[in-house]
């Protein structure tokens, strides 16, 4: 028996997994960590280039600048987008900033209080998915990984998946909350 998922059943399967860390950490840290997540997605997005020229190129030169005392007359190469040291920085970059806002909201954000803001914590966690995963396995990814590509076509189709998830999750929240009811006065 051959059991293969293909990339739409990975894509759920992912935001499921991103719901659910969402409702373990609740929304308060979940909204740092997305402040994280889409910040390194609009860095690698405008700045990938850049930074690939800075640390293969630009720092290598300036070092060499300050040990030897020499400089360069000729100027300095340009890296391409194709260039393979592009796609490791890229993703080690998009890791490392991920990873960063993970532990920045453990050590920053409340622990949750209560179950509402625990079932809160699934709306950033669903976006932050999102994000990350069409920014990876989407069309335009920052780097290829040898998994079926994601149509984009789909990627956008699962937008209205995750609209009723949101719809879904804000109904919930609010019964839970509306739920915890203050007890009745006692009497005197």
């Amino acid at each position: 028996m051959n059991w293969q998922l293909s990339a739409p059943q990975w894509f759920f399967i992912a935001m499921v997994i991103f719901g659910v860390i969402g409702f373990q950490r609740g929304w308060r840290r979940e909204i740092i960590s997305l402040a994280f997540i889409l910040t390194g997605i609009l860095f690698l997005a405008f700045g990938q280039l850049g930074l690939a020229q800075f640390v293969f190129v630009n720092l290598p030169r300036a070092i060499q600048a300050l040990l030897t005392g020499a400089t360069e007359t000729q100027p300095a190469p340009t890296i391409s987008a194709s260039d393979a040291r592009v796609g490791i920085l890229t993703a080690i970059t998009f890791i490392v900033i991920v990873a960063l806002g993970y532990i920045v909201s453990q050590r920053v954000g409340p622990k949750y209080t209560g179950m509402p803001e625990r079932i809160w914590g699934i709306l950033p966690a669903v976006i932050s998915g999102y994000a990350i995963l069409s920014s990876v396995f989407g069309g335009n990814s920052f780097f290829k990984l040898n998994v079926g590509a994601l149509n984009q076509n789909l990627a956008s189709g699962y937008l209205l998946v995750i609209f009723i998830v949101v719809v879904a999750v804000i109904i919930v929240a609010l019964i839970t909350a509306s739920s915890k009811k203050a007890p009745p006065p006692k009497p005197k």
